[in-house]
């Protein structure tokens, strides 16, 4: 069995039941951070998908969307829709409202979306879109295999029966090896264990940054941790990320903030402890330089724009 697959293999995935949202023509549905990553299943219509981040992503049938843990999203029904929260978007629960699905069938100016919160980990610790900073979309047609794997978690939820959370789990992790395969096929490194897929040494290292952030390592002590020397261990990381350990370890420690600041009630200071800052200055004046705004005002923004 080659890395890849033991990798896939150790890829453990829960789902959550779908909710299905209706966003109907001219409507906005506004989300604010969730903790949890969100995948998003389009079923039918067009618009736009706009994070807090301010960047634009066309929705159409057939989409698969990986949200952030942390990232606020407005979600469009046409792209030229007025600024606003929703008055006539619907979210309704698939078990209790499946007619609903019907009643807008012919209507192609809705977005209707299959909604579920997913936890996907790797060898049990670590959480493979824990490093994502932005939304994945991918497009598939209407006969793939990643297709016929959502309709079939949506009528095991429509209709619950025996087995239908470990069906629906083996669904979504199946659903999540095909997209984690086209990004391979296209060279998308954005999850970074398809980067060291084929490097036992960094994915140790990998794992260590992003299970315990808090601790303080030093360049040697990830290459020890992967098994190499210093040099081996910087430059194989470099070539891998495109950024040397620090740079990346530093990213990822601000970017956890934002997500506990967004979706928790802990303290600035003990985020900053959480994430391997010493003191809150030192946190306050790296979450600053990246984000233009102190953790304390970040986390006073609860909707986008």
């Amino acid at each position: 069995m080659n890395i890849s697959d033991t990798l896939l293999n150790a890829l453990e995935v829960t789902t959550e039941p779908f909710t299905i949202c209706d966003i109907k023509s001219g409507s906005v549905l506004e989300l604010k951070p969730d903790s949890s990553v969100t995948v998003h299943y389009v079923l039918r219509g067009s618009g736009v998908l706009i994070t807090s981040d301010c960047l634009q992503t066309e929705v159409k049938p057939y989409q698969v969307i990986v949200m952030p843990s942390g990232m606020a999203q407005r979600i469009e029904a046409s792209s030229d829709a007025v600024m606003g929260k929703a008055t006539s978007s619907v979210c309704r629960n698939l078990s209790d409202n499946v007619a609903s699905l019907k009643s807008t069938e012919q209507n192609e100016t809705n977005i209707v979306l299959a909604c579920s919160r997913v936890k996907a980990t790797y060898d049990h610790e670590t959480d493979i879109f824990s490093c994502l900073s932005e939304p994945i979309v991918e497009s598939f047609c209407s006969n793939s295999q990643i297709t016929a794997a959502f309709h079939t978690m949506l009528r095991e939820y429509s209709k619950p029966g025996f087995g239908t959370l470990a069906l629906a789990d083996s669904l979504m992790k199946q659903s999540m090896i095909l997209l984690l395969r086209r990004l391979r096929e296209n060279d998308d490194y954005r999850v970074p264990l398809l980067a060291v897929v084929n490097n036992k040494g960094l994915q140790k290292a990998l794992n260590a940054i992003l299970t315990t952030p808090e601790k303080e390592f030093k360049v040697r002590d990830l290459a020890n941790i992967a098994s190499m020397s210093r040099s081996a261990f910087a430059e194989q990381f470099h070539r891998t990320f495109g950024q040397p350990p620090h740079v990346f370890l530093s990213s990822y420690r601000l970017r956890r903030a934002a997500q506990l600041l967004l979706t928790t009630d802990k303290s600035v200071e003990s985020i900053s402890v959480n994430v391997g800052f010493r003191s809150r200055s030192s946190f306050s004046r790296a979450f600053k330089a990246k984000y233009n705004v102190d953790p304390a005002k970040y986390r006073a923004k609860d909707r986008i724009g």
